[in-house]
């Protein structure tokens, strides 16, 4: 049998044998491509984009209108040069490959970017649809900064250029590179002393190092196996008549006992950057490794270093970023699902922080409080984007380095194209992100020049018009999250935020009208300086745990941009968002940001890590009866700060109570009930809501029943009981029960019909995948999957509902495909398979 992987192998081999015909008799010639662009060329909008040059190597003129370029071998036609676009005899022409879908003066700028280390080709195809030129670009990798191409103008051969020639003419040309040495032992986890051993390639000899630093001509030469007994990585290189290879690198843990992942950076710009301080604008080139908590190898890959952090980079354990660069002829990416939680398996760029502001022991902080906020966030499902969360252990250039945190890097284009499908570039040279920041300054992320006029523009708006006035309001809600504002402000007023506003503030939205998140929305950054921690920047009233939930609402606007003016003019003009507000309060006081729920979720945090905390102090310093004090009095003043809050509310906004409620539902399984913004998460669910302001009630009925009514102790409600939306002033204890009815049995029969798409976002409406389900339906199992073949739901109920979620956490906006298994009264069975959207 012909596995798949064989026959993608045969396919290649046709390609590249239909191809070779065109190579020898085709005018226009790629002549010189770099994938490794880090400022070998600079385009006309300043940036260094990868870049190919195309030659017309004939005696004639040639018309490129109606050509086509393209990165893929199963999609030859993926970008048309415009019209106009001719190249005379023994003339040049460059592409720049930046997405952006434009010309600029005489470059093309496809709708594409490249990558050497991905399986792309450069392919150049005639109107016809006959290719006249391609390159496979795994064939060409080539070191940062270096280009290949025709050894000179139009030949045959191919060359690598140390110095690239682009828009020039070819020459300097050298062969390729030496092949990469590789390593008999796999990086890992060893018990006691090692013998590693590494395969030299024909014609060449490896030299080696032990410190973290490329290999060069003076470097140890490999005579045989190499005897470590500690913790060492080992960096090899291949020298020969050839230009050097790029490095290899791997790392051994010798008796490292972990059980977080470990992390595995090195490289001498890197150490100086991460130890000592310094290079931090000059992004050193360095490796990096990613091992399992289980000690399985994931991924080595050359990239990029970033200082991260501000204040904290005082400190000698130091936060920074990591981007893989495709650049320097190693991985495009880190190919892993890093974090549990989330489906994403692709990272380009990530953060590796210890803790920031709140690192033990420097500044007496719980090694916690950023990402416990940040996964708060998440759990609660608040309208924001946050930086996803892991623990894990750092080792620089083989030298245990402390307790980290693996960090997803939101404020980029790689992340919101991930999760929205809004990329850096869309149509024609259009900017597909607009994201300002602001710390200390407000700066344009993306979308520069036009992002900031039109924040502006919006200010001023709600500024000058009345947002009790519905037109107004609308137009608003079309282009502001305005419940994601309420949710970034009520957040930061829970945990009492110090640093925020004038500092450590994000905003964004997707400008691609054919894909979601178009509106401005929040993100949620540096959220350390919290519960009673670290330095007041923001000129907090009061930064104890009994402030008052309003306060955040009354700040004087900090940072400059509108946000609590905002807020405050659509409280005070807007009932709907006035309503919200204090509602969604509430309902995040009564579910996610309890006591019972908040400190069950710090300690399985901490408990992630705990294990690893001694060793942190013993490098770092402080003790453990100190780190398990700081970890106390975040505890403490999380408990104090969930149990001051209803009576800030009460104070704040001149409520009643809180009364006990008790929300159920008859008969059990006939339907959920929305109380204000959150479902009920179980029934009969006790908990207390206020007086003197509307508990809204939505009741949604189940597959198979129907919603009757209403029933309530003392009540009354705001709308006749048999109105599915609903409310209630509360006066005292009350019950509210929501009443289905079973419908009626189809006898004829419908079989099973599903929907192709929902939006499980709360908002009430479509929030599950649930069937209509005949009368003639015996049975059924239905098994739902993701994209990789995951199953993320089961079941064998006729009145199945999946509310988007697998193991607890939410599923990515995307395309699932379910498989159902109907048996009929009769006996005959069904086999229904298709695709459900989700959307968020």
């Amino acid at each position: 049998m012909i596995n798949n992987l064989n026959i993608m192998k045969i396919n290649r081999y046709l390609f590249i044998c239909f191809l070779i015909p065109y190579f020898s008799f085709s005018q226009v010639v790629i002549n010189e491509a770099s994938c490794s662009n880090r400022g070998n060329a600079t385009d006309g909008f300043g940036e260094s984009e990868d870049w190919a040059e195309l030659y017309n190597a004939g005696a004639s003129q040639v018309d490129l209108s109606g050509y086509y370029l393209s990165d893929r071998s199963t999609n030859i036609l993926k970008w048309q040069v415009p019209a106009g676009i001719t190249i005379n005899a023994g003339e040049r022409i460059m592409v720049y490959f930046s997405s952006r879908n434009t010309v600029n003066g005489a470059d093309l700028h496809p709708s594409f970017k490249l990558s050497q280390t991905d399986g792309e080709w450069i392919i150049l195809t005639n109107p016809g649809g006959t290719i006249e030129d391609s390159v496979y670009l795994s064939n060409r990798i080539t070191k940062e900064n270096h280009s290949f191409g025709r050894t000179t103008d139009g030949a045959s051969t191919w060359s690598v250029f140390p110095v690239p020639t682009p828009n020039a003419v070819n020459s300097g040309g050298v062969d390729f590179y030496m092949p990469r040495p590789t390593f008999v032992q796999q990086a890992g986890f060893y018990n006691g002393p090692q013998n590693i051993e590494i395969t030299v390639p024909a014609g060449g000899q490896v030299r080696y190092t032990l410190d973290g630093s490329v290999p060069n001509a003076g470097s140890t030469l490999y005579g045989g196996p190499i005897n470590i007994t500690n913790t060492t990585v080992i960096r090899a290189v291949t020298f020969g008549p050839q230009e050097e290879s790029i490095p290899t690198t791997a790392t051994y843990l010798i008796d490292e006992p972990h059980n977080i992942p470990v992390v595995s950076v090195c490289g001498t710009g890197v150490f100086d950057l991460i130890a000592n301080g310094n290079g931090g604008s000059n992004e050193p080139t360095g490796n990096f490794e990613l091992f399992e908590e289980d000690g399985t190898f994931i991924e080595s890959a050359l990239g990029a270093f970033n200082k991260h952090g501000n204040d904290s980079w005082a400190y000698d354990q130091r936060g920074f970023d990591y981007i893989v660069r495709d650049e320097f002829g190693d991985q495009h990416k880190i190919d892993h699902q890093i974090f549990p939680d989330k489906a994403r398996d692709q990272f380009k760029r990530l953060i590796l922080k210890p803790g920031a502001n709140d690192n033990y022991p420097f500044e007496d902080g719980a090694h916690v409080r950023d990402a416990f906020v940040q996964t708060l966030s998440q759990k609660a499902d608040l309208r924001l984007d946050e930086r996803t969360w892991r623990p894990c252990v750092v080792y620089l250039n083989g030298e245990y380095w402390g307790v980290y945190e693996l960090r997803e890097k939101y404020d980029d284009h790689n992340f919101t194209e991930e999760y929205y499908n809004q990329s850096e570039f869309y149509g024609e040279n259009q900017n597909g992100i607009h994201f300002l920041k602001t710390w200390g300054a407000t700066w344009t992320e993306y979308g520069a020049p036009d992002a900031q006029p039109e924040w502006d523009a919006l200010l001023n708006f709600i500024q000058t018009n009345n947002m009790g006035d519905p037109a107004n309001f609308n137009y608003v809600d079309s282009l502001y999250n305005w419940r994601s504002l309420v949710d970034y402000f009520v957040l930061n007023s829970f945990i009492v935020s110090q640093d925020w506003l004038n500092w450590n503030t994000a905003w964004w939205r997707g400008r691609n009208p054919a894909e979601t998140k178009k509106k401005w929305r929040y993100t949620l950054w540096d959220m350390d300086a919290c519960f009673g921690h670290y330095v007041n920047y923001t000129g907090v009233p009061d930064v104890s745990s009994q402030a008052d939930p309003c306060n955040a609402e009354n700040l004087p606007d900090p940072g400059g941009q509108g946000h609590t003016v905002i807020l405050s003019k659509l409280i005070d003009e807007n009932e709907i968002v006035s309503q919200f507000y204090k509602t969604r309060y509430i309902d995040l006081n009564n579910t996610y940001f309890s006591c019972d729920y908040v400190i069950p979720l710090l300690d399985s945090m901490l408990n992630t890590f705990a294990a690893e905390m001694p060793r942190q102090i013993n490098v770092w310093g402080g003790t453990v009866g100190g780190y398990d004090a700081a970890v106390q009095k975040l505890r403490d003043s999380i408990i104090s700060r969930c149990n001051a809050i209803n009576d800030g509310l009460i104070d704040c906004y001149n409520l009643a109570g809180p009364y006990e409620l008790i929300i159920d539902t008859e008969p059990v399984g006939g339907g959920e009930v929305k109380v204000n913004s959150i479902w009920a998460p179980t029934f009969p669910w006790t908990t207390s809501y206020f007086g003197n302001i509307e508990t809204i009630l939505i009741a949604e009925a189940n597959p198979g029943f129907t919603f009757s009514h209403w029933e309530y102790d003392v009540g009354p409600l705001n709308a006749p009981v048999e109105s599915d939306t609903n409310g209630i002033d509360l006066q005292s204890n009350d019950k509210v029960v929501a009443v289905f009815t079973q419908e009626e049995v189809i006898v004829d029969g419908e079989g099973v019909q599903v929907p192709n798409a929902f939006s499980p976002n709360g908002d009430g409406h479509n929030d599950f995948f649930k069937g209509k389900i005949g009368g003639d339906v015996a049975g059924l199992s239905i098994m739902i999957y993701d994209r990789w073949g995951n199953k993320v739901f089961e079941s064998s109920e006729l009145n199945f509902k999946w509310d988007g979620q697998f193991n607890g956490r939410l599923l990515n906006t995307g395309v699932y495909a379910y498989a159902i298994d109907v048996t009929y009264d009769n006996g005959v069975q069904e086999k229904i398979s298709g695709n459900i959207t989700l959307i968020r």
